[in-house]
């Protein structure tokens, strides 16, 4: 990791919400675009909720299914696919730690999404950082954080990521981000990134 970690909230479904994220300072805000994920939004409200949003919030549509990229989208997540979605300037793979770990190559994208595993109950215990090294010599790692605010600071500390995502661990159930859940994770973030400039 060089430089400042950002900051990357998933799931958001409402434009009040994705504004409010906005003004917290999160550097981008992630949309399912699928009705199949239980975040998941259709391509119209996906829009609405991109318009929402400051005009320096990136903008990430985790694509689920065959669905294409949202207009107001200027990046697309998918589930470790190799080929970059049409329109998509951003590519991030979406891997879990199992099957990144167990990858002789590893898709043709600019970063990878690292989810938690299931087992262990906090950011210590559900990486293998070991891992998540190796892995950062390839590509740019966005780590999926699983216990918000209080594992953001385990999960730069010792995964060095290029980012952190902030998802069901800030929901109040899908969809519906706990903005002062969000508050609380960002300030972590804030506050390391602060102590990282010499």
């Amino acid at each position: 990791m060089s430089g400042a970690v950002k900051s990357l909230v998933f799931g958001v479904t409402d434009p009040a919400q994705a504004t409010e994220a906005g003004h917290l300072g999160v550097d981008a805000v992630i949309v399912a675009v699928g009705e199949s994920h239980p975040a998941g939004v259709p391509p119209g409200r996906a829009t609405e909720i991109a318009r929402a949003l400051p005009p320096l919030a990136l903008r990430l549509a985790y694509l689920v299914g065959r669905v294409d990229l949202p207009h107001g989208f200027s990046g697309a997540i998918t589930d470790g696919q190799d080929e970059r979605p049409a329109g998509a300037a951003i590519h991030v793979a979406r891997l879990s730690q199992e099957s990144a770990g167990g990858r002789e190559r590893l898709p043709d994208a600019d970063a990878l999404w690292i989810e938690p595993r299931c087992e262990g109950t906090s950011s210590a215990t559900r990486f293998d950082y070991a891992l998540l090294e190796r892995l950062s010599r390839r590509r740019p790692l966005l780590l999926e954080i699983p216990d918000g605010a209080a594992g953001v600071e385990t999960a730069i500390r010792l995964g060095r990521p290029y980012a952190v995502v902030f998802g069901e661990a800030v929901w109040f159930r899908p969809g519906i981000i706990d903005i002062d859940g969000l508050e609380q994770a960002l300030s972590v973030v804030t506050r390391l990134n602060k102590a990282a400039v010499p």
